[in-house]
């Protein structure tokens, strides 16, 4: 796998760029923070990270430009995809993946740039609760699975409401994403509705430390919910359950001999 240098770019008002990783890039409007990257089984390129709102309107149509480079600064690519939260107010963020799909240059790049567009908008209100009321990695599958429930304290429907998981490793990086719409769909002011949503990075899964959950609907948004977890590995888990074959080989072992006595 190549060594990386990241290269930021907001190109909004005023644009600024800086080399390092993912750390600061900044505008009147947004930061990129918290990102990572990995090439799939597949040579699939997902390059992950959260864009803050640091202005002081909320924004919509908030889409993210990755344009990718070769060691000596050729231009091979560039792919788009929208903010997993659609609207941000100020101050707040939301995690984004962007895929690298072309398979026959994956391995020249070696650095890339992000640029972000969006438009004004008013804001939303806060009116949505997350919780997750279990977790696990499945040392099967190696899929992280998350069941929980949405909660609208507002006094109107919430349609439309969906949950996004933003997954973390131990340093804070973004390292995977699930998303999933809640069951019911529309949730009744007062009311809850429930959700199971996974991660099927299989590459990633067990760098899995913590998790933020944040829902949002055409009428609400929530403020994200961390979760610090302590995810058992694969190989703890089958030692683990070697060990229970083990003793309940033994006992029966220690059975037959007494009954042969």
């Amino acid at each position: 796998m190549p060594s990386f240098k990241f290269i930021i770019v907001v190109p909004i008002i005023l644009s600024i760029l800086l080399i390092g990783n993912m750390a600061a890039a900044r505008s009147q409007q947004f930061t990129f923070q918290n990102g990572s990257f990995f090439i799939d089984d597949t040579k699939i390129m997902h390059v992950y990270g959260e864009i803050k709102n640091i202005s002081d309107n909320a924004m919509k149509n908030i889409i993210v430009k990755a344009s990718f480079y070769d060691s000596r600064g050729k231009f091979l690519n560039e792919f788009q995809r929208e903010s997993e939260i659609t609207i941000l107010n100020p101050g707040e963020k939301s995690s984004f993946e962007i895929l690298y799909i072309d398979t026959k240059t994956v391995n020249q790049v070696t650095n890339f740039t992000l640029s972000a567009t969006a438009t004004e908008t008013t804001a939303k209100p806060k009116e949505l609760l997350v919780v997750a009321e279990n977790s696990r990695l499945d040392p099967v599958t190696g899929f992280y699975y998350i069941n929980g429930r949405v909660t609208n304290a507002g006094s109107r429907i919430s349609t439309n409401s969906t949950v996004i998981a933003t997954f973390y490793d131990k340093d804070g990086k973004v390292i995977s994403i699930g998303r999933t719409q809640a069951e019911p769909l529309n949730i009744a002011s007062q009311s809850n509705g429930a959700f199971g949503l996974a991660s099927i990075e299989k590459l990633q899964t067990y760098k899995i430390k913590t998790f933020s959950l944040a829902a949002e609907s055409d009428e609400y948004l929530t403020i994200p919910e961390f979760h610090y977890i302590h995810v058992v590995s694969a190989l703890s888990i089958f030692t683990a359950m070697s060990l229970v074959r083990l003793r309940s080989t033994h006992g029966k072992d220690r059975l037959r001999s007494d009954h042969n006595i």
